[in-house]
């Protein structure tokens, strides 16, 4: 074996201040959400970096897809003590291969999808017998924005 990159990591185990299921869009991670990250003072933000977001629970290719996200998530929330999910969707998503006749159009779309996941997400939670706060937001060219 070589190393490759050296680094010294502490063993000792952490507390995530929250689980984010983005899109892994590098426009978006490699730019927004380290400055989202920022902004609500993270840490330790677990990644969860998927092409299409949150879209692995509203609109799965099929359930077996749906089933993992909703367990990872659940592992991470366990492992890493964590009360918060924060679940994103972005414009233009080619994970999602839609066309919108206007931004207005695209909004509402992409808002109606943050929504079903939050509610799958939520009754998976519920059933699993474990608490969290569910964020959504839609990115777009102008930022982050939380959908209440």
């Amino acid at each position: 074996m070589e190393t490759i990159v050296l680094l010294e990591i502490s063993p000792a185990h952490y507390v995530s201040e929250a689980v984010n299921v983005f899109c892994s869009d590098c426009r978006f991670a490699n730019e927004l959400y380290p400055l989202f990250f920022e902004r609500e003072g993270y840490k330790n933000p677990d990644r969860v970096f998927v092409a299409g977001g949150a879209k692995k629970l509203a609109s799965p290719a099929n359930e077996g897809e749906r089933q993992s996200a909703l367990e990872d998530i659940l592992d991470l929330l366990k492992l890493h003590h964590c009360r918060r999910v924060n679940l994103g969707v972005h414009a233009d998503c080619g994970k999602y291969g839609r066309k919108f006749e206007t931004d207005e159009e695209e909004e509402a779309f992409f808002q109606e999808e943050l929504f079903r996941a939050r509610e799958i997400l939520q009754n998976f939670l519920r059933e699993s017998d474990y608490e969290a706060e569910l964020h959504i937001y839609y990115c777009d060219w102008k930022g982050l924005h939380e959908v209440l």
